[in-house]
């Protein structure tokens, strides 16, 4: 665009325009500004709140940020958060958390809105301290452990607090004999400990003033024996101690000021350069890092970068369309790692960037020279001995940058036009002490670095024929190379040029030389198009071509150079990173698919540490040196928004790669891609179970599982995010093998058998390893594995085992026995049976029952007709139950009622019977005859007669069947063997585990028989 408008500047003007450029034109030079890259942590990272009040590193390697919701422990990859639980005293006491401190014993102190908390590790509790002498702490947020193991705070209505460890005792210090709150109104960040002397600086708004921890006493401006020039009525907001140094934000005169604790003298005072900056500079958070540079929030809102050699205020803020800026335009503390990563509090999460390790520098011409961007920019380096670059542009000439001090210095070139008025692309620029060789597509100009003036040498006839492409400085000969079959040499010494050919049998039209390149060895070589490589031969003096090779790659090669193994990397369009070896005449292509940014790249140049840097315009990939050849692809956050131009890459004396991206110039630093070795261990963060969950802490004691308990996952970290870690575990007793999880940071373990174990894991980065961390575990063998429960079962298996045979042994003779006494109770049944039939077919009772039949027949032939009938129907139920073994109660009551009508007719009112049995009774079982036999028992035995007659009563009851009658004996009974009762005993012993029961007291006489 600057091209077309010149156009219409008036010929005077515009040379006038180009006399004052041609003599130096300087762009206003302005340092450079610190460039910062900040990765984020925020709430969708598990973070209980992005706004963050305070950082601290505890002594066994985690990292506790207090936010505005809850308190947090980080390491690394996971988050334990710690809340208030409104019924649970042990938890936090308030969710918001203002500042943090560690004693001696490793617990961890916070201040909050309404007191001060410890938590101790061992226990996992939270212990409170809320109100002193019966008052309300208030606000506290300030709080410091002392190099005694003491613990120090402050509350804003109240002053400084004092918690003796040995004692447990909490002393109040009032700052103001003559006020009765005697309170000291300190904020945020304004209490630090003195590093030499046992006492406290404390900033206030009506002055700095100092505690004498020993003697209990305040020290300020109106009490000032020792006439501290710091002890002044200025409002002093933040403090922070570096070194030897006390720095103190003084909001009064707007400055940070460094005051000597040794010396007691102030050094410097450090102010904004702008009054914009000055008159907000309110101070509210001073973090100072190990190379003493100051990062500074205001309570405006605005935070600054101080570097430690200049003392220049850089702004740090916020903004949107910038994903590596700060993040939050607000800090309240800071913290640096051994590896030089520095951590911020802010307004908007963690924050974090490593300006020891930053992996490039950004150089911003376009801002210094906007017409710049036009075209293709940048394409062409050189180095001064002096550390400033010289620059060849695509169309603005040739320019001098002092990246010390960002100044640029704009020449154009003898060929300039009205049109262009710097001049034509610089394709090449080699530096020769204070001057340098200016290649360009149809000249060659010698450049004094000193006086600034040009000097054009005049180009041989022949290269005056074809469009110079390449330049190559070789000793004192200085080679172009073009899009014909020769090449052209100027010697520098002789000032004269020489002609070489290049042996080439192509007949290709298109035929040009892209890239040079000299080796290790000395060989000059050419990349042809479109045939291969040729090399110089001295002896011949003329380009041989040594590879006629046809790779699609060779078409679109963008950039030659050699690496360590002497191997030439070449840039392509179609094939990404191209490494060929001459002598075996064997490539390798790694493109987009072997993890490549893309398979488009313009240039790539290996590091003095072996590994191979691929660039495409703002896309870099990094090819490490080892056997992994592990790859790094990023992106630049610049040219976004143009991709008409091409990327470049040159070595510089310092090591480094300097990167032209257009507008842009990008140093990048190989040596910080190479892992700090840490002493830092891999963190133990928690070791969840199914139902729980244990914090892991530093110095644990080993942890013992229940059997149940023998499935858990362990998480672990390590607190370098700036690293890439790749992570490997153990454990110790059930693996056989180290386990590699690359970056999953946990280890999941299901069913472990009771034991004792050791957790072990390790970080790997690059070659470097972390120490080892271990944990000791044991889980408890479940009863039925252990040696005991094993040896008891084997016990009682041999005692049931024996107990069985026993058994098997008793059964058999019990079983024999039964046998024996079943043969015995079949007999004693038939016998029963035999004598129940014998007793019925009794001629005795027989002719008794003929004699009254006969009787009956002269007296009373109706009575003896039923009579008779009776006595047909017991024979009848006698015969036809003979083979049974028992009938109901009812049927037996009816049998036995037809007998006992036979014996009333007989004895008349000499035989009284009664029966009384309930209905559910009748469905009961009863052995036949058994009513029969008993009735005839007791008449056989006793006395029947009008005079003293027989009763019998029959009844049921529990069961049980009862047949009584009145005890009134015969001297003398017929017909008795003694044996009718035993055999009924024997017969119902042998039906029931009940057994029939003979009752006899001197009036009465009862059988009582089971029902069944």
């Amino acid at each position: 665009m600057a091209g077309k408008m010149s156009a219409y500047i008036p010929g005077y003007v515009f040379l006038l325009f180009s006399l004052l450029i041609g003599l130096g034109s300087r762009s206003a030079a302005q340092e450079l500004s610190p460039r910062f890259e900040f990765g984020h942590i925020q709430e969708q990272d598990r973070l209980s709140s992005s706004k963050i009040h305070y950082l601290l590193h505890d002594k066994d390697g985690y990292l506790w940020i207090a936010t505005n919701t809850g308190l947090n422990r980080f390491d690394g990859t996971h988050f334990v958060q710690f809340r208030h639980q409104r019924n649970n005293p042990h938890s936090l006491l308030n969710n918001q958390v203002y500042a943090l401190c560690e004693d001696h014993q490793g617990r961890i102190w916070a201040a909050f809105e309404n007191g001060v908390s410890r938590y101790d590790k061992a226990t996992g509790l939270f212990e409170h301290i809320t109100t002193v002498r019966n008052k309300a702490l208030g606000i506290c947020k300030n709080i410091r452990c002392d190099r005694a193991g003491n613990i120090w705070f402050t509350s804003r209505n109240l002053g400084l607090f004092g918690y003796t460890t040995q004692t447990g005792v909490v002393q109040y210090y009032p700052a103001y004999s003559s006020d009765s709150t005697g309170g000291v109104r300190t904020l945020p960040n304004g209490f630090v400990e003195d590093p030499y002397r046992a006492g406290f600086w404390m900033a206030e708004a009506h002055g700095l003033r100092y505690f004498d921890t020993v003697r209990r006493q305040f020290t300020t401006h109106s009490n000032n024996p020792r006439h501290s020039p710091v002890l002044n009525p200025n409002d002093v907001s933040a403090l922070a101690v570096d070194g030897n140094n006390l720095l103190i934000a003084d909001h009064t005169d707007s400055c940070i000021v460094v005051y000597d604790l040794r010396s007691q003298q102030i050094l410097k005072r450090i102010r904004p350069e702008t009054a914009q900056d000055r008159a907000r500079f309110f101070v509210a958070t001073i973090f100072v890092d190990r190379r003493h540079n100051l990062w500074v929030s205001t309570w405006g809102a605005k935070t600054f970068y101080i570097d430690s050699k200049t003392d220049r205020v850089t702004p740090l803020g916020h903004a949107k369309s910038q994903p590596a800026s700060l993040g939050g335009d607000f800090i309240l503390s800071g913290w640096q790692q051994s590896d030089g990563t520095v951590w911020l509090g802010t307004a908007n999460g963690l924050a974090y960037t490593n300006p020891e390790r930053t992996l490039y520098d950004v150089y911003d011409l376009e801002a210094l020279f906007p017409a710049l961007t036009d075209e293709r920019g940048i394409i062409s380096f050189a180095e001064d001995a002096d550390g400033s670059w010289w620059l060849g542009t695509s169309i603005r000439g040739l320019l001098h940058y002092v990246p010390a001090t960002n100044r640029l210095d704009v020449y154009p070139l003898p060929d300039k036009t009205s049109q262009y008025p710097w001049g034509m692309l610089v394709v090449g620029i080699e530096q020769r002490k204070n001057e340098l060789l200016i290649g360009t597509g149809r000249a060659v100009y010698r450049f004094n670095t000193l006086t600034h003036q040009f000097k054009t040498l005049e180009l041989p006839p022949a290269a005056k024929l074809v469009e110079l492409r390449t330049f190559r400085l070789v000793g004192n000969q200085y080679w172009a190379f073009g899009d014909g079959k020769q090449a052209f040499a100027y010697d520098l010494a002789r000032q004269e040029w020489k002609t070489y050919p290049i042996r080439s049998t192509s007949t290709d039209p298109r035929f040009l030389v892209r890239q040079t390149l000299l080796d290790r060895r000395g060989n000059l070589w050419l990349d042809i198009f479109p045939e291969g490589f040729a090399r110089f031969s001295q002896q011949r003096k003329e380009f041989i071509v040594t590879d006629t090779h046809q790779a699609d790659y060779e078409n679109t090669i963008n950039s030659l150079t050699e690496d360590r193994d002497g191997s030439f990397l070449m840039a392509t369009d179609m094939s990404g990173l191209v490494t060929y070896d001459p002598v075996r005449g064997q490539d390798i292509i790694r493109a987009e698919n072997d993890a490549m940014t893309l398979s488009q790249s313009t240039a790539a140049r290996p590091d003095r540490f072996g590994n191979t840097w691929v660039a495409n315009q703002n896309l870099m990939s990094v090819i490490k040196a080892g056997e992994k050849q592990q790859v790094l692809n990023f992106r630049l956050p610049i040219n976004e928004y143009t991709t008409v131009y091409s990327t470049w890459l040159f070595p510089m004396r310092n090591g480094h790669l300097l990167s032209a991206q257009k507008g842009h110039l990008v140093e990048f630093k190989p040596e910080n891609l190479r892992p700090v070795r840490r002493p830092e261990p891999v963190l133990l963060n928690r070791l969840r179970l199914n139902d729980t969950t244990l914090m892991l802490h530093g110095r644990m004691s080993p942890i013992r599982l229940k059997s149940d308990d023998n499935s858990f996952m362990i998480e672990f970290s390590m607190l370098a995010v700036s690293v890439n870690q790749q992570y490997r575990y153990k454990l110790e007793g059930y693996d056989d093998d180290w386990k590699e999880s690359g970056n999953q940071t946990n280890a999941v373990y299901t069913k472990l058998p009771g034991g004792d174990y050791i957790f072990r894991v390790e970080a790997i980065a690059g070659d470097l390893k972390s120490r080892e961390t271990t944990l000791r575990i044991h889980v408890d063998t479940a009863f039925y594995n252990t040696r005991w429960f094993k040896a008891l079962l084997i016990a009682i298996s041999l005692v049931l085992l024996y107990s069985l045979y026993r058994y098997r042994l008793r059964q058999s003779a019990r079983l024999h026995h039964f046998q024996i006494q079943m043969t015995r109770l079949e007999r004693d049944k038939a016998e029963i049976q035999y004598h129940n039939l014998i007793n019925h077919l009794n001629p005795h009772f027989l002719f008794n029952s003929l004699t009254s039949l006969n009787s009956l027949i002269l007296t009373k032939p109706k009575e003896a007709s039923t009579f008779l009938r009776k006595l047909s129907v017991i024979y009848r139920y006698i015969l036809q139950n003979k083979d049974s073994e028992l009938v109901s109660l009812e049927a037996e009551l009816a049998f036995a009622q037809n007998y006992i009508d036979l014996q009333s007719t007989r004895f008349g009112d000499g035989l009284r019977i009664s029966i009384d049995v309930t209905p559910d009774s009748l469905t009961r079982k009863i052995v036949p005859v058994t009513l029969q036999n008993l009735l005839e028992n007791a008449i056989k035995h006793n006395i029947v007669s009008d005079d003293c007659p027989l009763t019998i009563l029959i009844y049921a009851k529990n069961d049980t069947l009862f047949v009584q009658n009145s005890l009134q004996r015969k001297s003398f009974v017929e017909t008795s063997n003694k044996q009718g009762l035993n055999s009924l005993k024997s017969l119902y012993r042998y039906l029931s585990s009940r057994e029939v029961s003979v009752d006899e007291t001197a009036t009465e006489f009862r059988v009582s028989v089971p029902l069944l």
